[in-house]
């Protein structure tokens, strides 16, 4: 083995370059936090325009949660407090089953039609869901924004 040469290097700074990534990494995390909470925060704003109303108890119920981490992924949760989740389900789907089983279709009643159109779309049924439609490109776009994609 003689005449064989031994190839080394050095690398110097890795220890700043790793830091310096790890502040990206906690300022994109950061942002992502802050337009996810935002956007929120207006697809509430939206499902409360939209929510059907007879008392007013389902508007102050719908809320936003706490931004959540969960295996590599990132969310937060938009719906109503607990109290109300069962009639919060009923009137956001617009049917309930009865005690001998038969559906009953519910019907948008004076208060409800009071409020007329928002962007497009009548209060009611599938309130959440159509705030979630109505605020799907804003959500798109807004996050893009903060990964750098687009």
């Amino acid at each position: 083995m003689a005449g064989r040469k031994i190839f080394s290097f050095g690398l110097e700074g890795i220890e700043a370059m790793v830091g310096a990534l790890d502040q990206i990494d906690e300022h994109i995390e950061r942002r992502i936090d802050e337009v996810l909470t935002k956007l929120a925060l207006k697809v509430a704003h939206d499902a409360k325009r939209l929510a059907p109303i007879d008392s007013g108890d389902l508007e102050a119920a719908i809320n936003v949660g706490e931004v959540k981490k969960l295996i590599g992924m990132t969310y937060i949760d938009i719906g109503t407090s607990p109290e109300v989740d069962q009639y919060a389900v009923v009137q956001h789907e617009g049917f309930r089953h009865t005690s001998n089983g038969s559906i009953v279709e519910m019907k948008p009643g004076e208060k409800t039609l009071s409020k007329g159109s928002y962007n497009g779309y009548l209060p009611g049924k599938k309130f959440l869901e159509n705030a979630l439609k109505m605020n799907e490109n804003l959500i798109i776009e807004e996050l893009s924004k903060v990964l750098g994609v687009a």
